[in-house]
């Protein structure tokens, strides 16, 4: 996220996902559910799923 200049608050704006919800999944203590993944990956138009360069809702 620093690489790209994108703090937790941005990230959340852009996604639609809760801060702490990114926080906890930085850090480790939680696993996205897949409405979750699809929304950072639209947020933030990457592929975060292991496999994919494209967000996935673009594949629908």
């Amino acid at each position: 996220m620093t690489l790209h200049g994108l703090g937790l608050r941005r990230v959340a704006a852009l996604s639609g996902v809760n801060r702490q919800a990114v926080a906890n999944l930085l850090a480790g203590n939680s696993w996205p559910d897949v409405a979750t993944l699809s929304r950072l990956e639209d947020g933030l138009g990457v592929g975060l799923y292991p496999g994919t360069n494209d967000p996935g809702s673009m594949h629908c």
